[in-house]
């Protein structure tokens, strides 16, 4: 082993193989509930909201952010915690604009009801940036995690990539959703016991006095910034706004979707939901805790500070100061992450490719037999898939995080379409469509082509020097998401007064404003 790198004990060794064989076993314990295509997508709907709502915060809580969200404080202040609250201001608004729509029309796609709204070509785009945009986060996640990996321990990236893509494909394959929360159940507690542990540890070294001491003295403890510039990182505005998007985002895709339509009824799935603030807030709060004290420690003991970037002050920590085992729970937490990560992606992509491509294009009248078959054997080519591309790419993160970051704001667009659809009833089909275009279309254009440039905004900075275009300043990233949803909403809704729009009574059930017609049984799934 590399000098410097991480001597694991028995222990620590005991740690990483002991979650790995708890995990599997619990796929393989869950397989013989296995009978019909609802145990395996939806757990029978059967899952209790305390598990549901653990199980969609772990599967948010990926790897990178474990690693990644300390080097925010570190770097910066406490302004990502606001931003990250703020996004809990939209669990009211995912609960009546959208939970109780698809609990009640007992849809397994959230994409389905695109189709019934609008029409299936708006169905097809959403499920399909879904599919492209989940595969991304995917391969950058497990990357990133194998270059991790490889820095802490040396062990060989294609090695990394294939065991925890192996692990987490396995028992999602067996164990189905039921295995997915459950384990997910146990990598939330091991993520967060980490975190926990790494804080202790330092303010053991340190001390509580010091450690507060230094993080005042640098005034990281900083939350608001009343600053209406766009270029500027991060302010109160961009929390308010593109934070609660972002929240939206999060728990209205088909990952967090499909936990909650596992539930026993529409009221527990409700339960689940406010569930997320409830527990994220105090988890993200422990990462951003850790960065400041990472920040602090290395503010005592300068000469320990031997890397360049806020995002590396954790894994150099793991690296050179844990001791006693603890480390062992530190890589597992890691795998764990990952993991949590890779499951609920392999299952959610493979349902999406059943429900809105298989049975809707290739073979409607599928028996459920079949569809069960096929969900599985997604899973497994799903999973190939993530570690074919992750060990392509492997060492060429960056090249994979900017496919993720151009891929990632069309949630923006997504939840302006559901929008569109479930809270107005002059959206039309082809409106909605071309809206989605346009407001993704205007994420790509804030992006690369507006531009502040010696004070002054450029419309089309692709127009200038390369050099004068280097030197400008662009609207921070953290507005896109809002960016994308106002530009999908405003420019859906006024497009649509060009069709007509469907009438009350073809609208029954679909919007906030107009009462159920029939049963759910009568939806085309």
């Amino acid at each position: 082993m590399i000098v410097g790198q991480i001597q694991l004990t028995a222990f620590d060794y005991s740690a990483i193989v002991l979650y790995a064989l708890v995990v599997v076993g619990l796929g393989g314990w869950f397989a013989r509930e296995q009978r019909t295509s609802t145990d395996y997508i939806l757990a029978g709907r059967s899952m209790g909201w305390v598990a549901v709502g653990i199980s969609q915060l772990a599967s948010l809580l990926s790897a990178i952010s474990y690693l990644g969200n300390p080097g925010e404080a570190y770097a910066y202040d406490l302004g990502y915690l606001f931003f990250t609250i703020c996004g809990f201001l939209s669990v009211p608004l995912v609960i009546h604009l959208f939970l109780n729509f698809f609990y009640t029309l007992e849809i397994t796609s959230i994409y389905a009801y695109l189709e019934r709204r609008f029409n299936f070509p708006t169905r097809l785009l959403a499920s399909v940036i879904f599919v492209a945009a989940r595969v991304a986060w995917m391969g950058t996640i497990i990357t990133a995690v194998s270059v991790v990996m490889e820095t802490l321990t040396g062990l060989d990236p294609s090695i990394c990539i294939i065991v925890t893509t192996v692990v987490a494909t396995g028992y999602t394959l067996v164990g189905g959703m039921k295995a997915i929360i459950w384990t997910d159940v146990i990598q939330f507690f091991l993520f967060t016991l980490g975190l926990a542990g790494a804080i202790g540890l330092i303010l053991w070294n340190d001390g509580v006095s010091a450690v507060v001491s230094e993080v005042v003295a640098a005034e990281k403890l900083s939350m608001f910034d009343f600053s209406f510039d766009l270029t500027a990182r991060m302010t109160v505005w961009t929390s308010i706004s593109a934070g609660v998007i972002v929240g939206m985002a999060n728990l209205t895709d088909q990952v967090s979707m499909q936990r909650y339509l596992s539930t026993r009824t529409l009221r527990d799935a409700q339960k689940a939901v406010w569930m997320k603030p409830i527990l994220s807030i105090p988890v993200a709060t422990l990462t951003m805790v850790l960065g400041l004290a990472l920040f602090a420690h290395y503010q005592i003991h300068p000469e320990l500070a031997d890397f360049e970037q806020a995002d590396k002050a954790f894994p150099h920590f793991i690296l050179h100061e844990m001791t006693g085992g603890l480390a062992g729970v530190i890589l597992a937490a890691i795998f764990a992450a990952a993991m949590s990560s890779i499951d609920s992606g392999t299952h959610t992509v493979s349902t999406v490719c059943v429900e809105d491509y298989y049975k809707r294009l290739i073979n409607p009248h599928a028996s459920d037999r079949a569809c069960l078959n096929l969900a599985r054997v997604l899973t497994v080519v799903w999973g190939v898939i993530i570690a074919v591309v992750a060990l392509m790419l492997a060492g060429k993160q960056t090249i994979l995080g900017t496919m993720y970051s151009v891929v990632a704001p069309f949630f923006g667009c997504a939840v302006g379409v559901f929008v569109l659809g479930t809270a107005t009833r002059r959206a039309t089909a082809w409106g909605a469509f071309l809206g989605a275009l346009v407001g993704y279309g205007l994420v790509l254009w804030v992006r690369y082509g507006f531009v502040q440039v010696d004070g002054s905004w450029e419309l089309f900075a692709w127009n200038l020097d390369s050099d004068v275009r280097a030197g400008g300043k662009s609207v921070s990233k953290f507005w896109l998401s809002f960016v994308s949803f106002g530009g999908t909403i405003a420019s859906g809704y006024l497009l649509s007064l060009l069709w007509r729009r469907k009438s009350d009574s073809e609208l029954g059930g679909l919007t906030i404003w107009t009462s159920p017609k029939g049963s759910p049984d009568n939806f085309d799934d």
